[in-house]
C-alpha cells in the first residue's frame, strides 16, 4: 500500500550576477545587452532561473513485491540576475525606475522557481503513490520514468509561462 508523503521538497538557491551600469535607462539597456550572459537562439535575456530536481527514493523488498518507503526531493534553483553598479550615485528617479523594473524581473523568475518547486512536489507525491511491483529493478525503472514525465511536464508549463507572460513584460518587466 502507498504511503502519505508529507516532506516538503528541499530547496537550494543561488544568484549568479553579471554587474552592469549606466546614467541613463537607455545606457543601462545597452550595458545588459552587451553583459548579459543568458542568450538563447540568438535572442538576448536579462535574466534566467535554471532549476534542476533531484529525487532519491527508498524501498522495501519482500518475497512477493517491493514498495517504495520513502522519497526525498531537492529542487536546486540558479538565478541569473542583472546587477546595477553604483547604485549609489544614481539620481534617485533613476535608481527608483531600476528598481521597480528589479522587482518585477525578480517576480518573474520567482515563478519559474515556483514551477520547478510544484514539479518536485508532484515528484515526490507521484512516486509516494505508487503501486508496489513485483521485483525492485522494476519499481526503479517505473519510479525513475515517472519523475522525468513530471520533468517534462513542467518544462512545457515553463515555456508556457514566458509565452504568456512574454517573458515578463505582460507583468511589468519593462525599463522605462
Amino acid at each position: 500500500m502507498p504511503f502519505a508523503s508529507s516532506a516538503v521538497p528541499d530547496i537550494k538557491t543561488r544568484n549568479i550576477y553579471y554587474m552592469i551600469g549606466g546614467k541613463t535607462i537607455d545606457a543601462i539597456k545597452t550595458d545588459i545587452r552587451k553583459k548579459t550572459p543568458v542568450k538563447h537562439n540568438g535572442k538576448f535575456h536579462v535574466a534566467y532561473t535554471k532549476w534542476d530536481v533531484n529525487w532519491r527514493f527508498w524501498w522495501l523488498e519482500s518475497t512477493d513485491a517491493c514498495k517504495i518507503t520513502r522519497i526525498a526531493t531537492t529542487l536546486d534553483v540558479a538565478y541569473t540576475l542583472p546587477k546595477l553598479e553604483h547604485e549609489a550615485a544614481m539620481p534617485a528617479a533613476l535608481l527608483e525606475r531600476w528598481e521597480n523594473y528589479y522587482s518585477a524581473l525578480f517576480d518573474h523568475e520567482q515563478g519559474h522557481k515556483d514551477l520547478g518547486l510544484k514539479a518536485a512536489t508532484e515528484i515526490e507525491q507521484a512516486i509516494a503513490n505508487m503501486e508496489p511491483r513485483t521485483s525492485c529493478s522494476q519499481l526503479e525503472r517505473d519510479a525513475n520514468e515517472l519523475a522525468k514525465s513530471v520533468i517534462s511536464k513542467y518544462s512545457r508549463l515553463e515555456k508556457e509561462y514566458d509565452r504568456t507572460t512574454h517573458h515578463g513584460r505582460n507583468t511589468g518587466v519593462i525599463l522605462r
